[in-house]
């Protein structure tokens, strides 16, 4: 008989479609998700009693269907986590499905805190909008292909860095954000930087060390207390504290992907051939878009196994 195991619903708020040749090879934003977050899960050691993990992901066309999760869903604990995508267009742009995104996303945070909050690019800079954060068009250019990001001390720690470490990432951006202010009295957290992009991840803590999922909880209100799933002696992983991640870079991106993408962009004309050239060359280099892809599985609650010290044992 199978073992019984928990399920890890995301809502997947799906706010554009990748260009054709994409499309054609890698799928949809559902389908490169699902790849990187399941490889994730995959590469996570987990010891012989902890329970089995699924990911239930479940997207929703925010742009032209303007879809959500059911309020009434949210309330009984349905939903984990909300991911936003990356998306062609600008976060501070005065449209529909653009303002809608934004109060949904503050919507979420006040009145369904435990359900967490995770960005990818757009998504990223689409966050930083809905907590009073500028976004703007960057006047240092683009970012596309693989950059080593400059990690914070907090980086560092809720990411799972070594201290003097960098962060590669996969890039496709020309939009940057500021830092919003704080959030019920919270202030967020720069977590990386590159020369061009002053915040290349941005976080957002819980007041507790590991607040329940909505899930285990069984309702998306906060509960000003930790569930103990048995990770370790040495207590839940850094990550666990926080409601919101967001990265400007692409975990989800290969290399196949960003120099696809460059490719219809020098195309239409919106980089140059000068840009191309050197998306192409980064595009080829180490990045560590599984390993984020472990970092936010983390924020989750899905820990790698731990030896006696607390140590993990990869």
């Amino acid at each position: 008989m199978p073992a019984i195991g928990r399920v890890i619903t995301i809502a997947l708020l799906v706010a554009d479609t990748p260009v054709k040749p994409v499309v054609e090879t890698w799928g949809e934003y559902p389908k490169i998700f699902t790849t990187l977050l399941k490889d994730a899960l995959a590469s996570i050691p987990r010891h012989h009693w902890q329970e089995p993990i699924e990911l239930d992901i479940r997207p929703f066309d925010v742009v032209k269907e303007m879809k959500y999760p059911e309020e009434g869903q949210l309330k009984d604990g349905l939903y984990d986590a909300v991911l936003i995508t990356g998306s062609a267009s600008s976060a501070y742009l005065d449209q529909e499905w653009t303002n809608k995104l934004s109060d949904f996303i503050r919507h979420l945070a006040e009145d369904h805190p435990l359900v967490r909050i995770i960005g990818i690019c757009y998504g990223h800079q689409i966050i930083a909008r809905a907590f009073g954060g500028k976004v703007q068009l960057n006047e240092a250019g683009w970012e596309v292909g693989t950059y080593r990001c400059t990690l914070t001390e907090d980086g560092e720690g809720f990411l799972g860095y070594e201290p003097g470490t960098e962060m590669a990432v996969q890039q496709f951006h020309r939009d940057v954000i500021e830092l919003p202010p704080s959030f019920d009295g919270t202030e967020f957290l720069n977590l990386a930087y590159t020369e061009k992009t002053q915040c290349q991840a941005l976080g957002l803590c819980y007041i507790t060390d590991a607040p329940p999922l909505p899930s285990k909880a069984e309702t998306s209100a906060f509960i000003a207390f930790d569930l103990d799933d048995l990770t370790a002696s040495s207590g839940p992983a850094p990550a666990r504290k926080l409601h919101v991640l967001s990265f400007q870079g692409h975990p989800e991106f290969n290399a196949g992907i960003v120099k696809a993408i460059a490719s219809v962009r020098t195309e239409m004309g919106v980089i140059s051939p000068a840009d191309m050239e050197e998306a192409v060359e980064r595009a080829d280099r180490p990045h560590d878009g599984l390993r984020l892809g472990v970092v936010i599985l983390t924020m989750l609650g899905v820990e790698a196994a731990k030896d006696e010290s607390g140590g993990a044992t990869i």
